[in-house]
């Protein structure tokens, strides 16, 4: 074993001892009782929570399934073949009392492209706005703030695409063209959700979240 690898295992902690918050050793005698309680009470919640965690997940794994297969038989049904990832559709039951959802969601990042399309926009907005009104420039320009961290909001800059604007230089057709260009997903993730009517008529969603129930 290497030095680094060492230093990575998990510490030998002899019977009668604890390893505290710092990894030193303190002997059983020496910890409050309350302490000892109080970790019994954390480790048991923890070990009971990854295990509801892993029930979930399977629980996921095999409705995504179930749903997929349902999706296959509709397509052979049909004499369709399906290609690619299975977008986004909703299920109902007969009496449209139980509602299942599966929605793809993808995350995106834009590429260097991104920095032409900016300098053409900004090239526009010169043009557009020499001598008249620079409230435009302001609201593009939010669209292109960056958080924290120094990332720009994907969809609020493909959100540009969206308007019909007219430009005699081709240069906003050339920036939304740049734009389109410069998407690059990373990865999807699939979500299902369940939605159930109450007896006034409501559509409440069931929550599988435990912090909302």
């Amino acid at each position: 074993m290497t030095n680094r690898e060492e230093m990575m295992s998990e510490p030998t902690v002899p019977n009668g001892f604890r390893l505290d918050g710092k990894g030193n050793l303190t002997a059983l005698a020496n910890i409050k009782t309350t302490d000892l309680i109080k970790d019994e009470f954390v480790t048991k919640c923890l070990s009971l929570a990854k295990k509801q965690q892993e029930s979930l997940a399977n629980f996921k794994r095999l409705q995504m399934k179930e749903v997929d297969s349902f999706i296959e038989l509709l397509a052979l049904e049909h004499d369709v073949e399906l290609g690619g990832k299975k977008g986004n559709i909703t299920l109902r039951s007969f009496d449209h009392k139980l509602k299942v959802t599966i929605q793809n969601q993808e995350r995106i990042e834009l590429g260097p492209e991104l920095i032409v399309a900016k300098q053409l926009i900004d090239e526009c907005l010169d043009e557009w706005t020499d001598g008249g009104n620079v409230n435009i420039r302001t609201i593009v320009a939010n669209v292109f703030n960056t958080d924290k961290a120094g990332m720009v909001n994907p969809q609020r800059i493909l959100g540009l695409r969206r308007y019909e604007i007219i430009d005699e230089s081709g240069k906003w057709e050339r920036a939304m063209d740049c734009i389109a260009e410069s998407v690059d997903v990373v990865d999807s993730q699939r979500f299902i959700r369940f939605y159930e009517m109450d007896n006034k008529g409501i559509e409440k969603a069931i929550s599988l979240d435990i912090a909302k129930l």
